[in-house]
């Protein structure tokens, strides 16, 4: 009876030893858990959190201190510091692409300057001898008077299409007659497209007229060359706060890439270059296309603090 009952003791004292290893383990592996999840799971959440904004383009900054393991923490320092590159290298290319748009823009000038300076004045010195040379032919009844004055006449029409050049390369109506009349004698040269001012006229800056200019040019361009289209609106709207440029068309549209940054690997940089040309001066650039739809593009800069007091 005695044995029987120390059997039973020994069991009881086991069970209650088992017992209690089994809660001491189940109490560790809660409070490991509980570590695993406080210290790496959500640190680790609200690290790819911060980092979602990537797969986007944008470029989050982790300047926020994580608490969790020194690996995780390590990890942000190193995502804070390699987002810090990415922005300064950006901001190198931004930079530099600025006064690149600066560079081309003073060569168009040179250019201009030298094909009026130089070679018009030649053309008209020729176009000039050459209506002589018809006239002293016509005079003395001589033959070849006629090829003179065709000769004449294409010298004054090619002297016309470089005046026009000149116009593209130095938008010289931009300082002499203000936006809205540039843009107007822009799109009276194109007889597909129709132009309209919205709101009321005020002077902007000299570095946003030219942006919007070379939008323009850059818009009907791609209309009448790559869309295919029979119509073409522009409309200049001014508002209380900024000056917008619209041009729509109703080509052939196209499916607007994920990022805009995809027209280079194409090889078309015309929009990459407006877009950071507005994008320098504060402003934003839209665009809307669809394929057998049409194309439709926006451009707005904000008005300068004294333009806003002069309105």
């Amino acid at each position: 009876m005695n044995e029987a009952i120390n059997h039973a003791g020994h069991l009881l004292h086991f069970d209650s030893a088992l017992h209690w290893c089994f809660l001491i383990a189940l109490f560790g592996f809660v409070v490991g858990g509980a570590w695993v999840v406080v210290r790496i799971l959500i640190p680790l959440r609200h690290l790819a959190r911060q980092a979602s904004g990537i797969m986007q383009g944008e470029l989050p900054r982790f300047d926020r201190r994580i608490s969790g393991i020194g690996e995780i923490e390590q990890m942000r320092r190193s995502l804070n510091h390699m987002m810090g590159q990415v922005q300064a290298a950006q901001a190198r290319e931004l930079t530099y692409r600025n006064a690149l748009t600066e560079s081309q823009e003073n060569e168009r000038r040179r250019v201009a300057r030298d094909i009026h300076d130089d070679t018009i004045q030649s053309l008209v010195l020729v176009s000039h001898h050459l209506e002589l040379a018809a006239r002293a032919a016509k005079a003395a009844n001589q033959p070849g008077a006629d090829h003179l004055d065709n000769a004449r006449t294409q010298v004054v029409q090619t002297i016309e299409g470089l005046r026009q050049i000149i116009g593209d390369l130095r938008p010289s109506m931009l300082e002499e007659l203000g936006l809205a009349d540039a843009l107007e004698a822009l799109c009276d040269r194109h007889p597909k497209l129709c132009f309209a001012v919205q709101g009321a006229v005020c002077d902007i800056a000299p570095a946003q007229e030219l942006a919007l200019f070379r939008a323009a040019q850059e818009a009907i361009y791609n209309a009448e060359h790559h869309a295919q289209a029979r119509q073409i609106s522009a409309r200049l709207i001014y508002t209380d706060s900024a000056v917008s440029l619209e041009v729509c068309d109703d080509g052939i549209g196209f499916a607007i890439p994920h990022h805009l940054q995809e027209f280079a690997v194409r090889g078309h940089y015309g929009l990459l270059g407006i877009r950071e040309r507005i994008q320098h001066l504060g402003g934003q650039l839209q665009l809307f296309s669809t394929p057998a739809a049409g194309t439709r593009l926006m451009v707005t800069v904000p008005l300068s603090q004294k333009a806003l007091a002069a309105a």
